[in-house]
């Protein structure tokens, strides 16, 4: 009797072996195991994307960016600006109310393609100013003469960039980010903008402040160009509200 249940176990499991080694088993050992079907795919209802070439954090700035002016930076002739009334700052035949904490009189000089300057700063610190400047435009001879307020925007903010004051902490090859070129209206006169931030190749070099908005506009008045050029801290608010105060509060005067 003991043998015969032994017997009939031993049966048994030799056929639950084979039905496993010829499903479960097999399945796995097989070197090529059949494949599981998947869904379609399809691409509807997707679209492919495209980076937007013009998107200043996509895109290298465009060539008028350059720390290399593309023109001579010509400086005319010293020639004094005319009186500013209170409160105002005033070169060529524009002029600009002065914000509230703009209290360091940056006084007149020749810039390259602007005389009769005069400019008014704010400390951002040490002998660090943010300043803004306005003068007459002059184009010599030589180069053509007055090319006209875009290109004549472009030289000037150009030059502005690569000047030996500024490029000194902006370093030789700094981030720029930001920039705009287009035309404005400025007292009701057709002009010209040119901006952008410029980011301190060494961040380290002013302990408050990494980067400055610089900033050209060259407005057509009545008796010629005049324009703006300036810097000014980006990385503090109050100091960016007064550009754009001194922007907003642009006049032409005669």
């Amino acid at each position: 009797m003991v043998l015969s249940v032994v017997g009939a176990t031993v049966l048994l499991l030799a056929v639950v072996a084979l039905v496993l080694s010829q499903t479960v088993f097999r399945s796995v050992l097989e070197e090529d195991p059949p494949a599981y079907p998947t869904g379609p795919r399809t691409a509807e209802g997707q679209s492919e994307y495209v980076p937007d070439p013009e998107d200043p954090d996509l895109a290298p700035p465009p060539p008028i960016f350059t720390q290399a002016p593309t023109v001579d930076c010509h400086v005319p002739d010293h020639a004094e600006p005319a009186p500013s009334s209170n409160g105002t700052i005033r070169g060529g035949d524009l002029q600009y109310t002065i914000p509230n904490g703009w209290d360091f009189p940056w006084g007149s000089g020749s810039m390259p393609y602007m005389n009769e300057v005069q400019g008014q700063g704010r400390n951002v610190e040490g002998n660090w100013y943010s300043v803004v400047n306005l003068g007459r435009v002059v184009f010599p001879d030589s180069e053509g003469g007055y090319p006209g307020s875009e290109r004549a925007a472009v030289a000037i903010f150009q030059c502005y960039a690569t000047t030996a004051g500024v490029i000194s902490h902006f370093g030789e090859h700094p981030e720029v980010t930001d920039y705009r070129t287009e035309a404005i209206e400025v007292d009701g006169y057709p002009a010209w903008i040119v901006q952008a931030t410029y980011n301190f190749e060494d961040p380290d070099m002013l302990e408050t402040s990494s980067a400055s908005i610089v900033t050209s506009i060259v407005v057509e008045g009545p008796n010629g160009p005049s324009a703006l050029a300036s810097d000014v801290a980006a990385d503090h608010p109050d100091h960016v509200q007064g550009l754009e105060e001194i922007i907003a509060s642009l006049e032409v005067v005669e």
